[in-house]
């Protein structure tokens, strides 16, 4: 991610008791408003946005504000390391004041230390991203201390004490001894770094007799991670509606808040609105001004409108299309399953009927006649026989009451591997529901 936040190296070294998430906010908040240091007062971030920055849950507003707040709360003392190794202390608050309404969080730092963070003799480029990843405050801490001399390759040497007092743990008394020092805090921060950051790390030590009295790390590019694009830009900054917005002039903060809260198809419908407003001499103000409206309040392009009310009319009109082809096929197969399983039952009736003698015959047929209602149906049945479809469930009630074992459409279906007649009338059915509710007008 190429998100870097320019450090002044005194800030880097921060001789503050800060959580993890605290640290993280340092970098995200200062990132946010580093455009703007000087010349606004106070500075304003959407919740979401922050907290997709350091990689924590929005939803956890009361840790959250209790991170801020400690920053508000806090007293900093800055060891500053000077090229020719003079040191120069310094003492002030992170954040003058801080505010979360309605879902942005509003902050300012103090006049001094903005001056401080805006123009730096030297600056330490933070990755966003590896801040983001990091997991433990050591692990952060150190890549901050660090990453100043990346270019370099080397730290410079720090006694213990100096040391000790980069990483804040100078107070406790169980890091006093280096070879615990070393266990759980050198060690598993630089296995952290090297796994999840875009630099790796080596630890050498300086000696007097048996005791280790100095430490620096050496320095070298991750080869694992820029294979994976580290250093690249991440999914919102490479996406078409990031960079549009960036070419008219939107800080890249508020971009990046608008990518995450809308999706691609709503800011390009608005930059196309601003774009055609500016052409047609609407705007009365600034282009950048109108799209920030726009997008926080929806405005409407009408012609993009009416295209697509278009658009959604063809494409009901197409599915509608499509539904209806369907219905035509499945109607065909219901109407040839229905004629291939009437004929199976005839065949099976007049094979039942044909097995009887002459005298069975017509007794049989002489007592389905007597069970006719009507003129119409005996004289349909003196025409079609047992296979006159106008009687035909009559007919196959009568043969089922004489044993003949008819199957149902079911088990005719199975047996032959065919559609079911009365599953094709249940599909058919939900076809003609669906086609019967009306195309959207534009």
């Amino acid at each position: 991610m190429k998100h870097f936040v320019k450090k002044n190296v005194s800030t880097i070294h921060i001789n503050a008791r800060l959580t993890l998430t605290q640290r993280k906010l340092v970098n995200a908040l200062l990132y946010n408003a580093y455009d703007t240091l000087l010349s606004e007062d106070t500075h304003s971030i959407p919740v979401p946005l922050l907290s997709e920055m350091i990689g924590f849950d929005s939803r956890n507003q009361a840790h959250l504000r209790k991170a801020i707040r400690g920053l508000t709360e806090t007293s900093v003392e800055w060891d500053i390391l000077e090229d020719d190794g003079t040191s120069v202390w310094e003492v002030s608050s992170l954040l003058s004041s801080a505010r979360i309404r309605a879902g942005v969080c509003s902050y300012r730092y103090d006049k001094g230390l903005a001056e401080k963070l805006k123009h730096p003799d030297i600056y330490s480029k933070i990755n966003l991203s590896v801040i983001r990843e990091l997991r433990s405050s050591h692990a952060l801490v150190l890549y901050e201390n660090c990453y100043r001399f990346v270019d370099i390759g080397h730290t410079a040497w720090w006694s213990l004490e100096v040391f000790r007092k980069l990483m804040s743990v100078d107070e406790l008394a169980s890091y006093q001894e280096y070879k615990i020092l070393k266990r759980d805090l050198i060690s598993p921060a630089i296995k952290e770094i090297n796994k999840l950051s875009n630099i790796q790390l080596e630890l050498e030590t300086r000696r007097k007799g048996r005791s280790v009295t100095g430490v620096r790390f050496l320095i070298k590019p991750n080869p694992q991670l820029s294979l994976v694009g580290m250093e690249d830009e991440d999914e919102i900054t490479q996406s078409a509606a990031y960079k549009a917005l960036m070419t008219e002039g939107i800080s890249k903060t508020l971009a990046r808040s608008w990518v995450v809260e809308h999706d691609e198809a709503y800011i390009l419908e608005k930059l196309d609105l601003a774009s055609n407003q500016a052409t047609s001499g609407k705007i009365k103000s600034s282009k950048a001004g109108f799209l920030k409206s726009a997008i926080e309040g929806d405005y409407h392009n009408e012609n993009t409108q009416k295209k697509k009310r278009l658009e959604l009319v063809q494409g009901a009109r197409a599915e509608r299309a499509h539904l209806e082809q369907q219905l035509e096929t499945l109607k065909k197969a219901q109407r040839e399953a229905e004629t291939a399983f009437r004929r199976f039952c005839v065949e099976m009736i007049e094979a039942a009927f044909q097995a009887l003698s002459e005298a069975e015959k017509d007794g049989v047929t002489a007592e389905f006649r007597q069970g006719l209602e009507s003129r119409v149906f005996v004289d349909a049945f003196k025409k079609g026989g047992w296979s006159d479809r106008l009687n035909a469930l009559e007919i196959r009630k009568f043969w089922e009451a004489r044993g003949l074992d008819l199957p149902s459409p079911a088990e005719w279906a199975q047996k032959n591997g065919s559609q079911e007649p009365d599953v094709l009338k249940v599909q058919i059915a939900e076809l003609e529901d669906k086609i019967s509710k009306p195309v959207i007008s534009v």
